[in-house]
């Protein structure tokens, strides 16, 4: 099983941090089973899944279809379950928090009371190869107001390093989704490494995702990899049946790591309509 690691991140005078790759991110894209030897083998205790998308990707009902499905699977093999959003252009920030939570929410009720805990996530990148394709700042607000307000509960924001970069002068233009941002555990996702080594293999460097400039001070989770590209040969490759797959680390042990979920999981009950 994988366990904690401690590493060096950042310039030598950074302090030491301990990483807990214990996470796997899935959409129907993903053909994978999750049976209990997921964390037998890799020491994957939190499946995150895609439960909908924004109104404007062509499915049907805007669901992943392989939602329901997953977090069955996740369930009867013990692992804490996670669901994320894709934010669009298209609909407001408010009603895509609602139909995302409704989902959830029905999916949710169907599992045994035991696994009714679920991490919530707001993926915030472009949609399709359009750059322009993800959700406006005004909107990402609405969302997070909404969806908070409704559960009770921060919501996870997932998000790319160069995005952010990008996106810094667009977020300090809207201080009230800056600052609604700014109370949101952040997911960031970096995949270059900082060199290679002889092999053509990642080094084992641990390059340090960088949020200064942003609603951040720090990140909880990164996303170092999508099972083809990974930031560092420090961490762990991420196959699942032969697959790649994206993975991530907490930021912390795994003890920090199962109170970060027991804070931020929903019970799936409105606080509020």
């Amino acid at each position: 099983m994988a366990t904690c690691m401690v590493l060096g991140l950042g310039p030598p005078s950074a302090v030491a941090q301990e990483l807990t790759p214990a996470i796997v991110d899935l959409s129907s894209h993903n053909q994978v089973s999750l049976t209990p030897e997921l964390r037998a083998r890799q020491g994957i205790s939190l499946v995150i899944h895609r439960a909908s998308m924004g109104l404007d990707m062509g499915n049907f009902s805007d669901a992943d279809y392989r939602f329901e499905e997953q977090m069955r699977a996740a369930a009867s093999a013990g692992l804490r379950l996670g669901a994320y959003h894709l934010g669009t252009r298209t609909g407001s920030g408010a009603q895509q928090a609602d139909d995302f939570l409704t989902l959830v929410k029905r999916v949710c009720e169907s599992l045994p009371a035991l696994a009714r805990r679920v991490l919530l996530a707001l993926d915030w990148e472009p949609s399709n190869p359009d750059p322009n394709s993800y959700m406006n700042m005004i909107e990402v607000g609405r969302f997070l107001e909404r969806a908070v307000a409704r559960t009770g509960k921060a919501v996870t924001v997932y998000t790319g390093e160069r995005f952010l970069r990008e996106r810094r002068d667009e977020m300090a233009s809207v201080p009230r989704s800056w600052q609604m941002l700014g109370r949101q555990p952040l997911w960031i996702a970096k995949y270059n490494p900082a060199g290679y080594d002889h092999r053509g293999e990642p080094s084992r460097e641990i390059p340090w995702p960088d949020v200064a400039g942003t609603p951040w001070s720090t990140w909880n989770l990164w996303q170092y990899t999508n099972g083809e590209h990974r930031a560092s040969g420090a961490l762990p490759v991420s196959r699942i049946d032969g697959q790649p797959v994206d993975r991530s680390v907490f930021r912390g042990s795994r003890a920090d790591l199962e109170r970060f979920k027991n804070t931020h999981s929903w019970d799936c009950v409105y606080k509020t309509r």
